[in-house]
């Protein structure tokens, strides 16, 4: 996957119309393919980006309170997928500080 495809890929997971959170927030749970997908571009961004000073301001965006984004009514989830959710915002705040690092 290069640079290119690997930001669609983060925007249509985190900012698209069929989004990873507008799944979530429509009580579809996490889809963990399109979760993997997010994480193995993000890994190819961070690579990409390493060595530059900037970021482009879209993907920037994609992470501003990321973890807020994972939280949903206590009713919406099972406690267990709460968990697997927090631990999944958790992977993404990690991989963002990466790649701004």
């Amino acid at each position: 996957m290069r640079t290119e495809r690997a930001l669609e890929t983060v925007y249509k997971s985190i900012l698209g119309e069929n989004s990873l959170i507008i799944k979530l927030r429509n009580r579809q749970g996490l889809d963990d393919e399109e979760f993997s997908q997010l994480k193995d571009a993000m890994n190819i961004l961070i690579d990409s980006y390493k060595d530059n000073e900037e970021i482009p301001k879209r993907l920037a965006l994609c992470f501003v309170d990321i973890s807020v984004r994972f939280s949903f009514n206590e009713n919406w989830y099972n406690e267990k997928e709460r968990d697997r959710l927090e631990d999944a915002a958790n992977e993404l705040s990690y991989l963002a500080e990466k790649l701004f690092a």
